[in-house]
């Protein structure tokens, strides 16, 4: 498991949303894992217009950092990579679930893809590694 120093976790709170997406995917293709939040009610999903966006991100210390007094019992989670794009992304296609990469404070800002678009981002970075 990969921990940022805080160095690193100031210097990527300054990215902008597509620098954090591009990082974001890089880093959980890397690392072969991602992080969620999970609570008492399952995996905490947020509100994007009228769409449910599931949450995501590259380190646990951010989806701690994440945690805000709408979702104060939900602790980071890890999710296999490999899981991830056999299993939860089809489900979340199917569900029209978004997913929000890599929010960052109370603004919630990250980029949000369906999961379809995010999948093909995924095999894009694959093909070209």
């Amino acid at each position: 498991m990969s921990h940022v120093s805080a160095k690193d976790f100031l210097d990527l709170s300054k990215m902008l949303p597509e620098q954090r997406f591009e990082y974001a995917l890089g880093k959980m293709i890397e690392d072969g894992y991602l992080w969620g939040l999970f609570g008492e009610s399952g995996w905490v999903m947020v509100k994007a217009e009228d769409d449910a966006c599931m949450p995501i991100w590259p380190h646990e210390e951010f989806a701690k950092s994440w945690v805000k007094e709408d979702f104060p019992n939900c602790q980071p989670k890890q999710i296999d990579f490999a899981e991830w794009r056999e299993t939860w992304l089809p489900g979340l296609a199917n569900n029209q679930t978004l997913i929000l990469v890599f929010p960052l404070g109370d603004d919630e800002e990250g980029i949000i893809l369906e999961a379809q678009e995010l999948s093909e981002c995924i095999e894009e970075d694959l093909e070209q590694q």
